[in-house]
């Protein structure tokens, strides 16, 4: 299974929503039906994209203090400054997908 990508989301929301109002308008009922599937599939992966983004930030943001904090105890200043980074890019990437 491929990661879920918020911009294939997005395009199957668009798209379905499009044959979901298109079969209404006509009464077609199978391209309406389809358009629900495609729109509530974009929604669900892009949920999944949203998780995995936090989780992803959750790791770097505790991996980033974890080494910075041994890195701080053991005198490697260039170190803790980089760990520093990896913590707060874990931060940032949580808050962008809480």
């Amino acid at each position: 299974m491929s990661s879920p990508s918020r911009t294939e989301a997005k395009k199957d929301q668009f798209v379905g929503n499009a044959k979901e109002t298109v079969g209404s308008a006509v009464g077609n009922e199978s391209l309406e039906s389809k358009g629900k599937t495609q729109n509530n599939a974009g929604a669900v992966q892009e949920t999944a994209a949203t998780v995995q983004g936090y989780v992803e930030g959750a790791v770097d943001q505790v991996s980033g203090a974890v080494k910075g904090a041994y890195n701080s105890l053991t005198g490697n200043t260039t170190g803790e400054a980089g760990n520093k980074v990896q913590e707060k890019k874990g931060e940032a990437q949580k808050t962008f997908n809480s």
